[in-house]
């Protein structure tokens, strides 16, 4: 992530909360990319509240979470003790150089697709290094209809301003143009390869707002004009449970050998 993010303003310590609660997790073929040994070490680069740490702990030997925010990393900790948790950004990465066999981003690549932070990757990695990024789209509605909640956040993100990606979805511009993919036209690094995952997802109520609440525009408003929103959007559900369908882009690589 950039070196200056930090957690949305209006809903301060509770966007972390929101955020494990409400996002979707990963389905455990990501941790196929890249044909990696058990016995390898990985960086969670942009770790979040540790969704992804989780699932990385359970299948290598050691696995460092580094995340520049101080309220994600504490519920990271909290959540994933057996991971090793820095504070760090992908540009300033705190591990030595050639420390990990990969480099996981989940849902963070589009951050941090710069130079340095694609230099700093390369430092830390060893020797023909995978590095592996993911994230999830949407492969349907969600089930039952939640239409009214759509149309009302998406009016409502227009009066805020000009949005240039979905209001209620998870892929900023920067992802759904695919300008994230320029930072490898002259990087030491293979071409990428691509695998796409179903990521089914249930939600309560609760986990739905959460989902919802955890949208950065909407996370930035003021808590005069964000909780009564929220509330809003709650009055709106009415089953106890919500089902949706994510698909799970993985796009992954290796540091070329002759570099």
């Amino acid at each position: 992530m950039p070196e200056t993010w930090s957690i949305p303003g209006g809903s301060g310590d509770q966007w972390p909360v929101d955020y494990e609660l409400g996002r979707p997790g990963w389905p455990p073929g990501v941790l196929d990319a890249g044909g990696l040994p058990a016995s390898v070490m990985v960086l969670d680069l942009g770790a979040g509240t540790g969704k992804l740490t989780r699932l990385l702990a359970a299948r290598f030997a050691r696995v460092i979470a580094v995340e520049p925010a101080d309220g994600m990393r504490r519920l990271l900790e909290e959540l994933a003790p057996v991971a090793e948790s820095l504070a760090g950004t992908a540009q300033e990465i705190p591990l030595a150089d050639g420390s990990v066999d990969a480099v996981f981003a989940a849902e963070s690549f589009h951050w941090f697709d710069d130079p340095r932070a694609s230099a700093e990757i390369v430092r830390v990695l060893r020797p023909a290094g995978a590095l592996v990024l993911m994230w999830n789209l949407p492969a349907g509605p969600v089930e039952p209809s939640i239409a009214r909640v759509e149309e009302l956040l998406i009016e409502r993100a227009s009066e805020t301003g000009e949005i240039a990606y979905d209001p209620i979805d998870l892929g900023g511009p920067r992802f759904a143009s695919g300008e994230w993919r320029l930072v490898f036209e002259a990087s030491p690094f293979e071409p990428l390869r691509e695998q796409r995952l179903r990521n089914p997802q249930t939600l309560d109520r609760d986990a739905l707002v959460a989902f919802f609440a955890s949208m950065g525009w909407l996370a930035e408003l003021p808590d005069e004009e964000r909780l009564p929103l929220l509330e809003h959007v709650r009055s709106l559900l009415e089953a106890p449970e919500y089902h949706r369908v994510w698909e799970t882009h993985v796009h992954w690589t290796r540091l070329a050998v002759s570099r």
